[in-house]
Order: structure tokens, then C-alpha cells, then sequence
């Protein structure tokens, strides 16, 4: 039996990657870990390890919360998957413990129970972020190493993003539409970006990947097409997995609904023009919805 291949999958954030990682860690031919985001070489690349392990922490408290709550309302089953989620926890807060010298622990982390699975994965859209050097060492970590980039609308992509910024900063009294107004103004008003523009910098990220990755084992696409009943056939071939049949498509997690307003939503465009053009030209026509707000520019 062969080594399974490792998807790597860098964003983008709000892009429908949630929806992926419910699609593959539900595949009968993928073996995938309980935390979605494993965060190992963002964090010892830009030494986020303070801000990692408080997040780890976090994290435990919940499910041992949940574990408490499953004991009591006598839910075997749930208690045995909360455990086996938390001693996923205490393995990757280990793993990120040993920072560079944890690359193997990392690797056995992903194949840890594979079996004859074809495929294991770390979804995190913060690799998206990383240096040239940080990502070729990705792409030659194993011997198959396979990366997916999905592209979503950027505006939609935005507003998802500000909108879930917004929420996790909201103060008690503060009205959500109004905070959200103010992250979405400082950002392509006052052009005063944080990680949300970096995150959605598709020129800059897709550039890095074609000098990072050869390109049979890279795949970049849009989350409109590619989060699919056909999409996710494509998505299947390129990992080298079976097609996956799914009754229902699956959707970018929209988090807080709040309309975009006519004005923001023309700000915002002519904020990313430079996003749509340069994904236009190096990809080719671009789908219905990216048209649409493409044209308010």
C-alpha cells in the first residue's frame, strides 16, 4: 500500500473551505482529523504561538464542556467522539509545541489511523499568507503533496470576512450592521487593510503557488463552480479519490446575514478591481456572479 497523498488546502478564507473540509472528512476515501485547521506552518512562520495555543486551549474547554454535558444527558456515543476531538487537541498543541523540529510529528498527525485511505488533509486558509520557501517546503514534505485554492466572488468574499470580523469584535450595546459598516469603510475608504485583504489577495497568492508548485499538483479554481455537484467530481480526480455523490450542494458558511448596501457593494468593487482583472486575465471568462459585481467597477 502506497503512502497516502496530502491535500493541502490554502484558502481562501470565507471561500467555501468549511464546505470542503464536511465533504471530505465525510469520504469514505479520505481520512481527515477532527480540527479543520491545523495552523502548524503559519504558526511557526510568523511565531503566532501564543495566540495558537490560547486558541488550542479554547478549543479544549468547549468540547470537555460538551464532554461534561454528553455524560450527563448519558450519551456514550457523544462522549467517545468529544474525547476522541480533545485528544486531537492535546496531540497538535504537542506537535506545535516542538515548532520547526515538529514537521514529522506533524506528518505522522496526518496518517495517524489512515488504513488503506487514499487521502489525509489540513485545511487552512492562513498557509495562503506564507513566503515562497515556506510553501515549497509544503509542496515537498512527502511525496505527494496536492494544494486547492479556492477562489470565491470577491466582494461576496469581503463581506463574508467583514462581516465575521465584525461579529467576533462586537461589544455588548454596539449595533452589528453599524461595526461592520465601520470594518468595511477602514478598509476600502480609508484603505486601511488588516489580514482580510491579504487573505483575499488572489494576484499575490496565485502567483506564489505557480512559482511554489508544479502545477499537476495544484489546483486553483472558483468556489462558484467548484463547490459543485460537478465541481466537487473535479475536485475528486484531481485528489485521486472517488466521486462522492452529495443529495444537497454544499454552501459558503454566510455567518451573520446582513445585506451589502448598493453603495458599499460599488465601493467595495472598485476597491478589488484589481482582483477581477487579474483574475480575468489569467483565467478566462469568470462566473456569473464575480460578472455581476464586476460590472459596478
Amino acid at each position: 500500500m502506497s503512502d497516502p497523498a496530502i491535500m493541502i488546502c490554502v484558502g481562501a478564507t470565507k471561500a467555501g473551505t468549511s464546505s470542503l473540509y464536511s465533504y471530505l472528512h465525510d469520504h469514505p476515501d479520505c481520512h481527515i482529523r477532527s480540527v479543520k485547521e491545523l495552523h502548524y506552518f503559519d504558526t511557526i512562520e510568523f511565531d503566532n504561538f501564543t495566540f495558537q495555543f490560547d486558541d488550542l486551549a479554547r478549543l479544549r474547554a468547549d468540547l470537555e464542556k460538551r464532554r461534561a454535558e454528553a455524560q450527563e444527558n448519558d450519551d456514550p456515543w457523544r462522549v467517545a467522539n468529544l474525547v476522541r476531538r480533545m485528544l486531537d487537541v492535546d496531540e497538535l498543541t504537542q506537535i506545535l509545541s516542538k515548532g520547526e523540529e515538529g514537521l514529522n510529528d506533524y506528518l505522522f498527525y496526518l496518517v495517524d489511523g489512515v488504513g488503506d485511505r487514499k487521502l489525509v488533509a489540513d485545511l487552512t486558509p492562513a498557509y495562503g499568507l506564507l513566503p515562497e520557501e515556506r510553501l515549497k517546503q509544503m509542496a515537498t514534505m512527502a511525496p505527494d503533496v496536492r494544494f486547492v485554492f479556492l477562489m470565491r466572488d470577491p466582494v461576496d468574499r469581503l463581506w463574508s470576512h467583514v462581516r465575521m470580523r465584525a461579529q467576533r469584535g462586537l461589544k455588548d450595546g454596539e449595533d452589528f450592521a453599524e461595526k461592520a459598516d465601520r470594518v468595511l469603510d477602514r478598509l476600502v475608504t480609508k484603505n486601511r487593510p488588516n489580514q482580510i485583504i491579504p487573505r483575499g489577495d488572489y494576484a499575490t497568492i496565485v502567483e506564489k503557488l505557480k512559482r511554489s508548485v508544479p502545477e499537476e499538483k495544484r489546483l486553483i479554481g472558483f468556489t462558484e463552480e467548484l463547490m459543485t455537484t460537478d465541481g466537487l467530481a473535479t475536485i475528486c480526480e484531481f485528489l485521486g479519490i472517488s466521486e462522492k455523490t452529495v443529495e444537497e450542494e454544499p454552501r459558503t458558511h454566510e455567518g451573520v446575514k446582513l445585506k451589502l448596501s448598493d453603495a458599499q457593494r460599488q465601493k467595495a468593487a472598485q476597491y478589488l478591481a484589481p482582483q477581477y482583472a487579474y483574475v480575468e486575465k489569467t483565467f478566462g471568462r469568470l462566473p456569473e456572479r464575480w460578472q455581476a459585481n464586476m460590472a459596478r467597477i
